[in-house]
């Protein structure tokens, strides 16, 4: 400590620094004129003012104020005479005096080497020092340092922002400690305008702080095309491109599927909004880079429009109607008939497309409806139920049957009231208009040939008296019945 070794000196500050509620520790070293044998006991004792004595090795010289707050931490063979006060009170101010008793040898109080301390009630902020100023990624260095005057109690030091920080202590001057905390940060997007907040607690529950707001550089991020959600189709509609970005953006550009369009700003307005505008995006652009936005598409809404390929077609048993309905927002789309509604049978949902089905039972003729409505207006289409062709030549293949068989029964009918009961007229058959005017002249001559009518009896006949014209190709077998019905069936169907 620089002391004279050949005479009483002792080295102390004159002032040393403390807070309330902590420890201090007076930094002191002394020296006396060196006895021909070592001294065997040494003594230490402080003093406040001229007698008070604050420290002791018999604590029962030490006043009661002092009592149990004071000791010494250096070793008097090594000639320190530090003295620690824990806790500090704002009434330890001092002076303060060292006094030393060598056994055997002599002793001194160092009347003109005394100190004094300044109790303050709350500490300095920490010195906090870091770059402000960094681009987005960067790794960025940080130091918190406070000073002290308790070693064995440093004040603690933590940091607003995560990492392992790591810690240094060092002695200064006048019982002064310095502790410093070193943080190592990488910077994001996050810490831009974000305090970074270093404290500083001490024992007994105080605290203090100092803060740098960091600066982060970074290109556009979360860049989107801001408006309204929707819009009526013939309609104008503003929007707006906006961005988080640090510098803030200096340009923007619009594009849409076909390229960049011609406005610069941050906003954009299009005229006579339609169904088939399409969708655009945005970019945005500052000193460190530039970032795009996702495309929008503009939710334009429109009256129902009832699409080609709405119709009704039949199958043999069934009637299908299909309305397919483009409107948005979507509305509802019912069938009916002039007398009322009908339900649906199946409702489909395609985005701004809505398919409704109706099926119906074969057998309904009617003319049927499609009514579709939303917000915006409404449509309607009207449907003329289909004639099923197949249904139709398979009643006129039934009703050709139904009568075949009219026929046929009227046919076999005739056949058997023949076979019962004979003819009524002549026996002798006549073939043709000559025969009947020959038929009338022989009721006046009564001799006429027998032979010659019986050789005839085996040409084909037709009788014109009774139905048997409905058989013209009927042959008559000469023996038995002349009228008898040929060949079973076949002599039925033959002129069918």
């Amino acid at each position: 400590m620089g002391v004279d070794a050949s005479s009483w000196t002792a080295e102390v500050p004159s002032s040393v620094s403390g807070l309330q509620g902590s420890c201090i520790v007076i930094p002191c070293s002394f020296n006396y004129p060196e006895p021909k044998i070592t001294p065997s006991e040494l003594t230490g004792i402080w003093f406040k003012g001229a007698y008070k004595v604050i420290y002791h090795p018999d604590s029962s010289s030490v006043i009661k104020d002092y009592k149990g707050r004071t000791g010494l931490v250096g070793d008097l063979r090594q000639k320190n005479c530090s003295l620690r006060i824990d806790p500090l009170r704002h009434s330890d101010k001092g002076p303060f005096t060292f006094r030393i008793e060598i056994k055997d040898h002599s002793k001194a109080s160092y009347k003109d080497d005394t100190v004094s301390i300044a109790v303050s009630s709350s500490p300095d902020p920490p010195s906090l020092s870091v770059r402000e100023e960094v681009k987005v990624g960067e790794e960025v260095s940080a130091s918190c340092s406070v000073s002290h005057s308790c070693p064995s109690d440093p004040p603690l030091l933590t940091w607003s922002h995560s990492g392992t920080p790591s810690i240094q202590s060092q002695q200064q001057t006048n019982g002064q400690w310095e502790v410093t905390s070193s943080l190592t940060i990488r910077s994001t997007i996050a810490d831009n305008n974000q305090p970074l907040v270093c404290t500083a607690a001490y024992r007994g529950g105080k605290t203090v702080r100092s803060s740098k707001t960091l600066n982060v550089k970074y290109a556009p991020v979360d860049v989107k095309v801001e408006g309204v959600s929707s819009v009526k189709e013939g309609d104008s509609v503003e929007l707006r491109c906006s961005s988080d970005s640090n510098p803030a953006v200096h340009s923007y550009r619009w594009h849409n599927s076909r390229g960049p369009l011609p406005t610069m700003g941050p906003t954009i307005t299009l005229e006579n909004v339609t169904r088939l505008t399409e969708a655009l995006y945005c970019t945005a652009i500052n000193t460190e880079g530039q970032g795009q936005s996702s495309s929008l598409k503009l939710s334009v809404e429109y009256p129902p429009v009832i699409k080609v390929g709405s119709a009704c077609t039949s199958d043999s048993s069934m009637i299908t109607c299909l309305c397919i309905v483009d409107s948005e927002p979507p509305g509802t789309v019912e069938w009916s008939l002039p007398a009322g509604p009908l339900p649906s049978t199946r409702v489909e949902m395609h985005g701004s497309v809505t398919m409704v089905t109706l099926q119906r039972a074969l057998g309904f003729s009617e003319t049927v409806h499609c009514n579709a409505s939303n917000t915006q207006g409404n449509a309607t289409l009207s449907f003329t139920v289909p004639t099923n062709d197949k249904m139709f030549m398979l009643y006129v293949s039934i009703g050709i049957a139904a009568l075949v068989v009219v026929v046929i029964l009227i046919i076999m009918s005739a056949c058997l009231s023949t076979k019962k009961g004979g003819r009524s007229h002549s026996n002798q058959p006549i073939t043709s208009m000559q025969d009947m005017d020959a038929a009338k002249g022989a009721s006046s001559d009564p001799s006429p040939s027998r032979k010659e009518q019986k050789d005839s009896s085996s040409e084909i006949h037709t009788n014109y008296y009774t139905n048997d014209q409905l058989y013209g190709n009927i042959e008559a077998e000469e023996d038995g019945d002349p009228f008898e019905c040929d060949g079973g069936d076949d002599g039925v169907y033959a002129n069918v």
